[in-house]
């Protein structure tokens, strides 16, 4: 591991105040194993999780879409433990990784990218919160309006993004079992509702969904999330603490509460968790699912931002959740937030090639060790740029596969070549300073 200086000097105070947001997290900050697979399994439980098992049971078997989760999380543990392992070797987020790909103007592309999706999902997350809590509740009152629950649980989630990594783990380590705990005890009463779990199998979807297309809705569903994977995992100890992180959050985690969104809409008829456990009289427990399950995943969503724009504008990453999550908190609240998801979508078809040419350049490239400071690398690297969007086109224009993956796929084959024949010149600058 080589030490990185910053361009303005910095004390070790001053970075650890703003969670190491433009330096790399020191040694004596990590943490263990445990922990890392805590944060990233409350980053993996998620709404977006128990929908995507609803889908599954428009026309899977639950044998059918036990293989569909295991195989689409694993294609997702193995793209975010690859990248989490680098940046659990540098202690690099995945946007301070790109300086050696893309440069050190380069880079602020892929910093932009990855801020402006995750703050805009962050929005969209927020204001299916007002809903989802106002079709659950819609006799509560003011609290429980749309327009303000999607204000309110904008700004609790604001909360534990703010004060960075202490925050999500504190959360991840109260939400996770408790999360887990609920979603049993749902589905069990669920499943008991139809005879037990033999006449839960012996139920056959009347849809026509495959398996393929269970693992692309598996994979599509986090693809975005797990390329910010070394976010999380720069805390840990070493790239086997990174790699059983992403294997736990999203082998376990991930398919857990898929699987438990599968069971509760198959046996119930309801799309999801929340809603079936309130049907069947469990209002507490449903509350808590609905809040804790969206809360360990959009503070990642707005953290994830925050250390985007931290690295493109230089500013304290703190200012930046609260600029963020207010505005998006509002935004939510207006329903302004709904017109752009498409377009995150789109946006989030660019990530995982970004992803994918920083893990060709650190593993196939580098060797898995980078030598030289991040204030000697060049400002552009084409190679990056010309791989990077090929790939996206890829990605947006073949529909055979999975386009995230396609994507990824192709930009670090692209990148590899290019950057091994020196199509561009990208040569380390012989003086310091950016």
């Amino acid at each position: 591991m080589v030490k990185e200086k910053s361009s303005v000097e910095v004390s070790h105070d001053s970075s650890l105040q703003d969670d190491y947001a433009t330096t790399r997290v020191p040694l004596n900050e990590r943490r263990s194993t445990a922990n890392i697979a805590f944060v990233t399994a409350g980053f993996c439980i998620a709404m977006s999780g128990l929908y995507t098992g609803a889908a599954l049971a428009a026309g899977l078997s639950f044998r059918e879409a036990m293989i569909a989760a295991l195989i689409g999380n694993l294609i997702l543990a193995i793209f975010g433990g690859t990248i989490g392992a680098a940046g659990a070797k540098e202690g690099l987020s995945s946007a301070r990784l790109a300086i050696y790909s893309f440069g050190t103007s380069g880079f602020k592309i892929v910093s932009f990218v990855l801020a402006i999706t995750m703050a805009g999902w962050f929005s969209v997350q927020s204001g299916l919160f007002g809903q989802t809590m106002n079709a659950m509740f819609p006799k509560a009152g003011f609290i429980t309006n749309p327009h303000v629950a999607a204000i309110w649980g904008g700004l609790l989630m604001l909360l534990t993004a703010y004060f960075g990594y202490k925050g999500l783990e504190i959360l991840s380590y109260f939400a996770v079992p408790l999360i887990s705990l609920l979603a049993i005890f749902g589905v069990v009463k669920s499943v008991g509702g139809v005879g037990g779990w033999q006449g839960a199998m012996d139920i056959v979807p009347e849809g026509s969904v495959t398996i393929g297309a269970g693992i692309v809705m598996v994979v599509g569903s986090f693809a975005a999330g797990s390329s910010a994977q070394a976010d999380i995992a720069r805390y840990a100890r070493d790239s086997k603490a990174a790699w059983v992180g992403s294997v736990i959050g999203y082998m376990g985690a991930n398919t857990f509460i898929i699987i438990s969104g599968y069971l509760v809409t198959l046996t119930t008829g309801y799309g999801d968790l929340p809603n079936a456990m309130l049907a069947m009289g469990l209002g507490i427990p449903a509350l808590l699912v609905l809040i804790l399950a969206q809360w360990t995943t959009n503070d990642n969503n707005l953290y994830t931002a925050s250390l985007g724009f931290a690295n493109i504008f230089n500013l304290q990453r703190r200012r930046f959740v609260l600029l963020v999550g207010i505005l998006g908190s509002i935004l939510a609240g207006l329903g302004a937030a709904d017109h752009f998801s498409s377009w995150l979508s789109i946006l989030g078809i660019g990530i995982p090639p970004m992803a994918g040419i920083i893990i060709a350049d650190y593993y196939l490239v580098n060797n898995k060790k980078y030598r030289a400071e991040a204030e000697k690398m060049p400002a552009w690297n084409i190679n990056a740029i010309i791989a990077w969007i090929i790939a996206c086109l890829v990605g947006f224009l073949v529909k055979a596969g999975i386009a995230s993956i396609n994507s990824l796929v192709v930009a670090m084959v692209i990148y590899t070549i290019l950057m091994k024949a020196q199509f561009f010149k990208f040569e380390l600058k012989e003086e310091k300073g950016v």
